[in-house]
């Protein structure tokens, strides 16, 4: 029969927080990027448009312009990019992108 300390303790042991690994120089939240996902991709690295059926995630920009970093998915394509020069969404129609590179 197991005792109500030891239960504790066990429930302590297996809901405790797991400790921080240091990596480099040192422990970074991990970055979320507004980012952009549709069926198709065309275009290239320095002007990337994204079309159809698009959907905006992470804060991303629906409608206009926009500026910084963003990540573009294309679901028909196994594709995804990120790019830094910003650019401008029609959410759902397409998202333009600028200076970009592919991630995977």
């Amino acid at each position: 029969m197991i005792s109500l300390g030891s239960t504790a303790a066990l429930a302590l042991t297996l809901y405790a927080p797991l400790p921080a690994h240091a990596s480099g120089a040192g422990v970074l939240p991990p970055i979320l990027l507004p980012t952009y996902t549709c069926d198709s991709v065309r275009g290239d690295p320095g002007r990337t448009v994204l079309f159809g059926d698009c959907s905006a995630s992470l804060g991303a920009v629906t409608n206009g312009g926009f500026t910084g970093e963003a990540v573009g998915v294309a679901r028909r394509v196994p594709l995804r990019i990120r790019c830094t020069g910003g650019g401008a969404a029609d959410v759902p129609g397409e998202v333009t992108l600028q200076d970009c590179v592919q991630t995977g």
